[in-house]
């Protein structure tokens, strides 16, 4: 992870302070009613962050969908980031070259949890659309934690824990959407990428977090903070194995470092990173391909999210070097975040039923 260049402090903090003064001001506007959030016409969970790149809440939706839906008519709601399209969509994840018209994550979320999604520039009216259509109790809007005009019910907020401390200022001199103080606004939070760092500096992130929101008594002691870990799968790994990495990801060397790990994973001779929400060229198959051949590799590894990009290129350039993908796995990493996320699916389960009136599905 790249550092900050110690010489452009001085002119981006004076920035930072203009950007999250501007912020405040708008989350006020909204909470005090002068721009009044407006209802979807049903219950709205919102997973997203304060800081801008990947700190895991795709991956963290499509888990929370796929734990609810056999309780509750849900879908998901995103903005589709990058798609090659505009307006409301409907996702189908089986059409082709879906990554590039919905935008490769609603792809994914829609192929792995198994539920409607939508994606559109208003999200208020891509929620309103997939309610009305499919008379759905509960959304899952993603990345919405900033998306303040659709009214949500729940916020959880995830932190990224791995992240370097120079992210921990507010745009553009950190990576901080929002500054520290918005946490008041969160029902629940979740540190996420537990794994990377030790457990003694996740002690004190979280007791940094307590002492943040010490000023807000009604939220500071009692919001639930969670730790989750990352893990990752793929389909028969070979001990030994030379392999090349390749992902478009916020945050690639947080995925490389997970798969070098793997106690019983095959050897990576080389790790390619790309930007986020990257679009797949035959230039870059044939690049990974050269590569994977002059290191004598057997397969290239990338993720789930990169799959769907990349296949159809892949196969027209020849099947000489296989793709394989393989998927983010992501759960509380204790005992008591297990306990703490099944309380929270009671607590979902009882904010349906009672906007309902009980009628949960």
């Amino acid at each position: 992870m790249k550092s900050r260049p110690i010489a452009l402090t001085p002119l981006l903090a004076p920035l930072a302070l203009l950007y999250g003064f501007a912020m405040r001001v708008r989350a006020w506007f909204f909470h005090t009613g002068v721009f009044p959030p407006e209802s979807c016409g049903s219950v709205v969970v919102s997973i997203g962050n304060i800081q801008a790149g990947g700190t895991g809440k795709t991956p963290i939706t499509a888990m929370l969908a796929e734990r609810w839906k056999a309780k509750l008519r849900l879908g998901i709601v995103s903005r589709g980031y990058r798609r090659q399209s505009t307006g409301v969509l409907r996702v189908n994840p089986d059409a082709p070259d879906a990554p590039l018209k919905f935008g490769d994550e609603p792809a994914w979320m829609a192929k792995s949890a198994g539920v409607p999604v939508q994606v559109g520039e208003s999200r208020l009216e891509a929620a309103r659309e997939l309610v009305s259509s499919e008379g759905l109790r509960l959304v899952l809007l993603d990345d919405g934690f900033q998306h303040m005009k659709l009214r949500r019910t729940f916020d959880i907020v995830l932190l990224d824990v791995s992240a370097p401390k120079w992210h921990w200022h507010v745009l553009p001199w950190g990576r901080m959407r929002e500054p520290f103080s918005a946490l008041r606004r969160a029902d629940a939070i979740i540190l996420t990428k537990c794994e990377s760092v030790d457990s003694e500096y996740v002690e004190s992130f979280e007791r940094k977090i307590r002492t943040r929101l010490a000023g807000f008594s009604h939220v500071a002691q009692t919001i639930p903070i969670l730790r989750f870990r990352q893990d990752i799968a793929w389909p028969d790994p070979v001990p030994g194995e030379d392999l090349v990495l390749a992902a478009g990801l916020a945050n690639p060397d947080s995925f490389f470092r997970l798969v070098k790990e793997h106690s019983s994973g095959p050897k990576v001779v080389s790790a390619i990173p790309y930007p986020d929400h990257h679009e797949f060229t035959a230039d870059d198959v044939l690049r990974l391909k050269r590569e994977a051949s002059a290191a004598r590799a057997k397969r290239v590894l990338v993720t789930e999210k990169d799959t769907g990009k990349l296949e159809k290129i892949w196969k027209q350039l020849g099947p000489d070097i296989p793709l394989v993908n393989s998927r983010l796995e992501v759960r509380p990493q204790r005992e008591f975040d297990e306990r703490e996320l099944e309380r929270l699916d009671a607590i979902v389960l009882d904010l349906v039923g009672r906007a309902f009136g009980g009628a949960g599905r």
